[in-house]
């Protein structure tokens, strides 16, 4: 296993970086409080980097701790997960520097709750040749060949962290050339010294193709503990796993729940099915729509839950609904941030923004967005493009 603890941030003296750092500050109201948003840039520098890991998009961030709640990182080591990811250096013009290879996943551990450059550690993988690889790579009885890993979300539970992983294939095609497989669950010791050479992987019975017209339907996505070990405000017991059916042009919220103590035993699960729990994936019914591939439920201190997306998947907008419960029913989005990134070149998009409760302080929400390009040789000429942004809603009553 590959380890890389240098952590550089750069200024690159071209428009990008200007444009990409550049903070504005906006201000909305909601039927139930007010809220300013604005750019968390010392977020932004954590992750701009010119050796080793240079970009990614994923992130899910996971507390080793199983605290969640705002304020709680400083306590803790907190585990990163990206998905596909940029392994090699950078030059002093932004440039991605002959020998830069693409692996399919990695990984990070940040010390504590502060963006600080020194407390972060990425990982990457290394195969019999030598070369950069994936952190995780499919090895279960329904991996087929070249399946590799998309990590989704995760949690620790009780000394065990548990991390979702979309098995993807190669798709028919076009820009967006993959397909989803099937989904894992990996899991490892949380205090393990040498995790990733020390995990499990399981076929997980979250992926479901109904012949009904409805789009496949994906469990992963997103977790919410909402229980006292978690922090919760208002506890029910229950962890919520969330996914999306990916109905053409419009994805939509799916949710599943089972008691901590059996997060690992699937037939435990119970599916929403728009008017009570069951045990059937295929009856999952939707609760709202228009979300991103990937997504954060949270509680509020009020006891309600913010859903926080990217609007219609690959839009330039994050938004977020409000839920009276783990269920809903959720209200309108509301538009909180206009990712300026697609203001330098009408080949770059943004996506699947999510919020990172732990490293939130107490009425914030820290959030995250994936910035990418169409146009694949932008990334080596512009190296900034492909790495996460970060922007803070401060909510006020």
């Amino acid at each position: 296993m590959k380890k890389c603890v240098l952590a550089v941030s750069v200024g690159f003296g071209i428009m990008l970086c200007g444009l990409l750092l550049s903070s504005r500050t906006v201000h909305g109201q909601t039927g139930w409080n007010k809220w300013v948003v604005e750019r968390a840039q010392e977020w932004d520098q954590l992750f701009d980097r010119n050796s080793g890991w240079t970009g990614a998009d994923g992130i899910y961030s996971i507390p080793l701790s199983g605290v969640d709640a705002p304020g709680s990182a400083a306590q803790t080591e907190t585990l990163f997960v990206f998905g596909d990811t940029f392994i090699g250096d950078v030059g002093p013009t932004g440039q991605r520097l002959a020998g830069t290879t693409m692996v399919n996943n990695t990984t990070a551990f940040l010390q504590g709750g502060a963006p600080n450059p020194a407390n972060m550690d990425f990982f990457w993988g290394e195969n019999s040749q030598g070369n950069p690889d994936a952190v995780f790579i499919p090895d279960t009885p329904n991996t087929n060949p070249g399946d590799w890993y998309w990590l989704s979300d995760g949690i620790s539970l009780n000394g065990v962290v548990y991390l979702f992983a979309s098995r993807m294939t190669e798709g028919s095609g076009g820009v967006f050339n993959f397909a989803v497989d099937g989904v894992s669950l990996i899991s490892f010791p949380a205090n393990s010294p040498d995790p990733f050479n020390n995990y499990t992987q399981v076929d997980a019975p979250l992926y479901y193709v109904p012949t009904d017209g409805r789009g496949e339907i994906i469990f992963g996505n997103g977790i919410m503990a909402n229980t006292v070990e978690a922090g919760a405000p208002a506890p029910d017991g229950y962890i919520y796993i969330y996914g999306h059916q990916n109905d053409p042009s419009n994805k939509k919220l799916v949710v599943a729940r089972v008691l901590p103590e059996n997060f690992d035993n699937f037939s435990e699960w119970r599916y929403w099915n728009g008017t009570g729990w069951g045990p059937n994936i295929w009856r999952a019914a939707p609760l709202t729509d228009r979300i991103s591939s990937e997504f954060s439920v949270s509680p509020l201190p009020d006891g309600r839950f913010i859903l926080v997306f990217q609007l219609d998947t690959l839009s330039r907008f994050v938004a977020i609904r409000i839920g009276a419960s783990p269920v809903g029913p959720f209200g309108g989005f509301k538009k909180i941030w206009n990712c300026p990134e697609p203001d330098f070149d009408p080949d770059i998009y943004t996506y699947n923004a999510k919020a990172h409760p732990h490293l939130s302080q107490p009425n914030e929400l820290l959030i995250s967005y994936n910035v990418n390009s169409f146009a694949f040789g932008d990334h080596f000429t512009y190296a900034d493009i492909y790495r996460p942004r970060f922007i803070r809603i401060r909510l006020r009553r």
